[in-house]
């Protein structure tokens, strides 16, 4: 695996897992794995295998597929962070607020090309 896609999962681990509100012993806790790995993890110094992967993945409330969606290799760590947190709200929100949600981004987005 390459060093930059362990950095992205484990910026994403982290991110995640601070949004929770846990931290680091929580979380190994809660997977019955070492204060060490996670740690290890989030700095990017190790990858998780799948299994450890799913079990932070089931603690944390997201899908597999948030630790590995990057449409850019070179996204900076600050905007992982708030595509991060983005998509934690969003995937909180009911029908109703996704779609006044949708409605300010149109307005924003308008806002930058006038």
């Amino acid at each position: 695996m390459s060093k930059q896609l362990k950095q992205n999962i484990g910026l994403r681990v982290k991110t995640a897992r601070t949004q929770k509100g846990l931290t680091q012993a929580q979380l190994a806790e809660a997977i019955d794995k070492a204060f060490e790995t996670i740690s290890n993890i989030e700095r990017g110094k190790t990858a998780p295998n799948f299994s450890t992967l799913a079990d932070i993945a089931n603690v944390l409330g997201l899908p597999m597929r948030e630790f590995f969606d990057v449409d850019e290799a070179d996204v900076s760590d600050a905007r992982q962070r708030l595509l991060m947190q983005v998509n934690t709200l969003v995937s909180q929100m009911d029908d109703r607020q996704l779609n006044l949600l949708l409605k300010l981004g149109q307005v924003l987005q308008e806002e930058t090309y006038t």
